[in-house]
């Protein structure tokens, strides 16, 4: 009897150490993830899952979204130490954004976009965004939606609408770039704080590594001039301008 005891213990020691909460395994509780986040640390890579907890028991209650982090030599590795934590598969094809920190390395880059999207692991309208911290971004909290994921996905439109700037920073747009070997492309950046989320402007990559962060007003000049804007205002110094942009297709007999 005692040593029924002690194994009890321990076992319930132990989930207390890594952080994490059994879950009833009669309950059917699933666990969709709303955004990724990713930051290198050297040979290791901290991978940061926005969780959705949705009840199918009881449709009343309301979806519960919640960060959950691992950190393994591999993305499968760091991924199964999330799912030990929820002690369920967690399913990505749900997923809307991918958040790259900005200490992404080119070779983590790389094997992010193979493992996200080889056999449809995330749907490829994903968009990829560029931010300091991955973990605080996805962990201030939704505000218009159940996720911060989401949250991010409308930010992103909205400000396109707003701007005239075409961000093309979903995934098969920036994959379709990479493998066509095209050197560069671009991704929104966000800044959060506590009590503020927004795109700042745009992170430019250089064979996948970022060589250039440019504010909101570079990032419309370098939208011009890369064909990637369509309507809205410019500032060339001291002075604003309405610029629309056109596209003419010739025929030629």
């Amino acid at each position: 009897m005692k040593r029924l005891a002690s194994i009890a213990f321990a076992v319930l020691f132990c989930f207390s150490l890594c952080g994490c909460k059994g879950e009833n395994s009669g309950s059917d509780r699933r666990f969709t993830v709303a955004a990724l986040g990713f930051s290198s640390d050297g040979a290791l890579i901290n991978v940061f899952a926005e969780t959705v907890i949705v009840n199918s028991e009881d449709p009343e209650i309301s979806p519960e979204a919640r960060v959950i982090s691992g950190t393994g030599a591999t993305i499968s590795e760091a991924l199964d130490k999330i799912g030990a934590c929820l002690s369920r598969q967690i399913l990505l094809n749900h997923c809307a954004v991918i958040a790259l920190g900005e200490d992404m390395t080119a070779g983590w880059l790389d094997k992010i976009c193979d493992y996200c999207f080889k056999e449809n692991r995330i749907t490829m309208s994903a968009y990829m965004v560029s931010v300091k911290d991955p973990n605080m971004l996805l962990s201030r909290g939704p505000e218009a939606s159940v996720a911060v994921g989401y949250d991010i996905m409308g930010m992103i439109e909205q400000q396109s609408e707003r701007t005239g700037i075409a961000y093309n920073s979903r995934y098969f747009e920036v994959e379709a770039r990479r493998e066509g070997g095209k050197s560069v492309f671009t991704l929104p950046h966000f800044s959060c704080g506590e009590d503020s989320m927004e795109i700042d402007g745009l992170s430019v990559f250089y064979r996948d590594r970022l060589a250039a962060r440019l504010d909101n007003g570079s990032s419309g000049l370098y939208a011009l001039m890369t064909g990637n804007f369509r309507r809205g205002t410019l500032r060339f110094g001291a002075e604003e301008y309405t610029v629309e942009s056109r596209r003419v297709d010739y025929a030629y007999n």
